[in-house]
């Protein structure tokens, strides 16, 4: 199975009939590894309809990958409706004008191309003689355009709050130059405006936007959100900024405009400078600017020229900056006199990520300028590079990478090119070793030499240790993968691997999250069903991945996918566990309870043909208190029937979860609840959790008896309770619970009329509440001060 990308050819049809048809029968021939090219050509393409045509032809170009925009002589009302709409949507676009006669173009056509053609907004057009010259002109084009589309794709995003510079990701240690653009930028961000950070692969973009995210850290200017973009739809992004402040389930329970409005009020809530590292997916970006608050100032860097209220460019670095960033690596030697350095400046285009690479080349092999330039010269230059290294119109950078390659033994060499066959151009030196079959240790020596030649850099998260290829790097390596003939199969097995032995490690997992899923992804395209279903069960089953962090759109559909599989195959017990996982995925983050409830029918019918008790009398309750929360009044006899089913079977497994559900909804039920039954449900369940050290159901058991003896008027009982669940708390180093339980505790003392003390209990409830980012329990916890005339300490 393949990836299939549209492409929306638009051009007058007549006068352009011969090109269009040339393209429709060249694009399908264009695709590369997983990818595969269909182009739309109205005439051939759109299906009988009775919508307008417009509708027809605008509802193709909504789902393109792509809008191809063919120009010679004539102008067209509606190919210029479509070029706008493409811009609007963010579809990438490029544009091929036939320049043959051309003093015989319509006016509005030359003014149309003349604003497109605007050196800060515009893009660039590519010019054509005949059917052959466009079609190799489309051939270069494509070819880097699905390499870009390969480097930019990120299974994973995450939004990250930084609050301290020293948060931001892609800081450098010291950044060489670039103070006007810092300058520049900030200014302009302070005045809220929407910035495009834009320069070609390797300028240093990233870097300047997170030094320009640590200055305004520094100057008390409030918190960052960072996120990587990549290619990522606007519905990942969304789901991003959800899960990172406590928000998914409100931003995945609603859609569209919806969504957007949504979106809009967490980020009013959570005011900052948001950056958007990397940007593919102009349409990603034309839906999160709809979603800003007026008043949020948005950093955006990309490859790609997008229409945001200032463009700055990010181009090659002064010559004197350059000087300095080549002996940046070297103690900071001072070149200015060096007439080789100098011409090595020049000979690589005064390009940053160059210089860093040369900084480091002669740091490792104690070379002079004068003897890298040498090298560079004499290296063999027999590799044929994608696309994406002739937008510098520089060869000396894929020159400086030939001479680095060359100069790598055995070992590294094959190092560098098996990185470059990982889906992601990150990874750990665990899952390399894996793909490689390698020491982990010899492989983790390998990287740090690759890192000291500045060809892969060390990174980590959370003092995990992990390495980055710079795209420009990553090109390169997956060109020389691809071009062996390398397959697969490696990387996957090792992911499968890599994905069993951590399944709780969810920091590491964090970190390889997006080479997991794509490994999954790949293995699907390949027909290797069980490692899909392996790799999903082991983040949603085997472990706690999915259920801590919550899905991504992508993650989702291969959850579903790997349920589908588990059936066809016949493994009724594999697929129960994947349902009733994907059942909490809609309850708990979604929010979505008629689809979690049919699908833990679904589980629930596997269960009973298993002959499963246990699961059967688990999935009742769940279903229960999915009922519940959809205040259906026939919740309480699925519990009913859960029950019967433990006691049957002596399950006190089942029947403490069981009695937990019923004792927490007979406390909190809207219309009528029923204090006395919930206390006496939660004291079981409370009993039965303790003998068999089910900590988690122990505690909730005991906030709901302690709050059934609040509702009951027993406050000094209710204070023993909770006291209990504070104590339980503790014991397990639970922040989360360690709140909820003096939260309790505070009111049982406010109801004692002990106000010094319930003052005291409070708020140290509500500094973990603030210290773990728990949001919406601190605003409760607020509210409920405010009410009752309780002092609130500032943040």
């Amino acid at each position: 199975m393949t990836t299939q990308l549209d492409v929306f050819i638009s051009s007058k049809m007549q006068e352009l009939a011969d090109e269009r048809k040339a393209l429709q029968e060249l694009l399908p021939k264009l695709g590369q590894d997983m990818l595969r090219m269909r182009a739309w050509v109205f005439e051939q393409t759109a299906p009988a309809s009775e919508a307008s045509i417009r509708e027809v032809y605008l509802d193709a170009l909504r789902n393109s990958a792509l809008y191809i925009g063919l120009f010679w002589n004539e102008y067209g009302e509606w190919t210029i409706d479509e070029f706008e709409r493409a811009t609007e949507w963010g579809i990438d676009r490029h544009i091929y004008v036939k320049n043959v006669n051309p003093e015989q173009r319509d006016p509005r056509l030359e003014q149309f191309l003349a604003k497109q053609s605007d050196v800060r907004f515009g893009i660039t057009p590519r010019w054509f003689t005949d059917v052959d010259d466009l079609k190799e002109q489309v051939r270069r084009s494509i070819e880097r355009w699905l390499l870009d589309r390969q480097i930019a794709h990120h299974s994973a995003t995450t939004a990250i709050i930084a609050t301290m510079a020293d948060d931001v990701p892609e800081l450098p240690r010291k950044l060489v130059g670039r103070e006007d653009v810092i300058d520049e930028t900030l200014a302009l961000l302070e005045d809220n405006d929407r910035v495009l950070l834009h320069g070609f692969g390797g300028t240093g973009k990233s870097a300047v936007a997170a030094s320009i995210a640590a200055e305004w850290i520094d100057d008390g200017r409030g918190q960052v959100i960072w996120m990587k973009a990549g290619n990522a739809p606007a519905d990942d992004l969304f789901e991003a900024l959800g899960r990172a402040f406590g928000a998914q389930q409100q931003i995945a329970a609603v859609e569209g405009d919806a969504r957007v409005q949504a979106v809009r009020h967490l980020l009013a809530e959570n005011k900052g400078l948001l950056v958007l590292d990397d940007v593919w997916n102009g349409a990603a970006l034309a839906t999160m600017v709809k979603a800003l608050p007026r008043r949020m100032p948005l950093l955006a860097t990309s490859r790609q020229r997008y229409p945001l209220d200032e463009i700055i460019e990010v181009g090659q670095l002064k010559p004197d900056e350059a000087l300095k960033l080549l002996g940046l690596h070297l103690r900071r030697r001072d070149f200015s006199d060096n007439a080789a350095a100098h011409q090595l400046c020049e000979m690589l285009g005064y390009h940053a990520f160059a210089l860093e690479v040369a900084s480091k080349t002669m740091k490792a092999y104690s070379l002079e300028p004068a003897e890298l330039v040498q090298r560079i010269e004499d290296a063999p230059h027999d590799l044929v590079m994608p696309a994406n290294f002739g937008e510098l119109g520089r060869t000396s950078i894929k020159a400086l990478l030939d001479a680095s390659i060359d100069a790598l033994d055995r070992n590294l060499y094959d190092v560098f090119v098996t990185f470059g066959g990982m889906f992601e151009p990150t990874v750990t030196p665990e899952l390399l070793a894996r793909t490689m079959h390698a020491d982990d240790d010899r492989l983790a020596d390998a990287l740090a030499d690759l890192d000291m030649r500045g060809l892969v850099s060390a990174r980590s998260l959370k003092q995990i240790p992990y390495y980055q290829m710079h795209d420009l790097a990553y090109s390169y390596a997956r060109t020389m993968f691809l071009n062996k003939g390398l397959g697969y199969d490696d990387a996957i097995a090792a992911c499968r691997e890599f994905a069993a032995a951590h399944a709780a490690d969810l920091d590491l997992l964090d970190i390889e999250q997006s080479n997991l899923l794509e490994a999954a992804e790949t293995a699907q395209q390949l027909g290797q069903p069980d490692a899909v279903m392996d790799i999903m069960r082991c983040l949603t089953v085997d472990g706690p991945y999915m259920a801590a962090r919550g899905h991504t759109s992508r993650s989702l559909q291969l959850h579903h996918d790997a349920i589908d599989i588990a059936l066809e195959r016949g493994e009724s017990e594999v697929a129960h566990y994947l349902l009733s996982r994907l059942g909490n995925n809609y309850a708990s983050f979604a929010g979505d309870f008629a689809t979690a409830f049919e699908i833990y029918e679904r589980a629930y019918m596997l269960a009973e043909q298993m002959g499963d008790a246990h699961r059967q009398a688990i999935l009742l309750t769940v279903m229960g208190t999915v009922r519940f929360r959809q205040g259906a009044d026939d919740a309480d006899d699925y519990h009913a029937r859960a029950e019967a089913i433990a006691r049957e079977n002596d399950d006190d497994v089942a029947l403490c979860q069981i009695l937990e559900h019923r004792g927490g909804e007979a406390y909190m039920h809207p219309q009528q609840p029923d204090y006395e039954r919930g206390r006496q449900f939660s004291d079981e369940a409370a009993a039965i959790a303790e003998r068999l050290g089910a900590h988690q159901i122990r505690f909730f058991a005991l906030i709901n008896r302690g709050g059934c003896e609040q509702a009951l008027g027993l406050a000094e009982t209710a204070l023993e309770t909770h006291n209990t669940a504070y104590e339980l708390a503790q014991a397990q180093d639970n922040h989360y619970w360690m709140a909820g339980a003096l939260n309790a505790m505070g009111e049982d003392y406010h109801l004692l009329g002990d106000r010094d003390r319930a003052q005291q209990t409070l708020d140290a409830a509500l500094s973990l509440w603030r210290r773990i980012g728990a949001k919406s329990e601190a605003d409760k916890l607020i509210d409920y001060m405010e009410r009752h005339e309780y002092d609130i300490k500032p943040e």
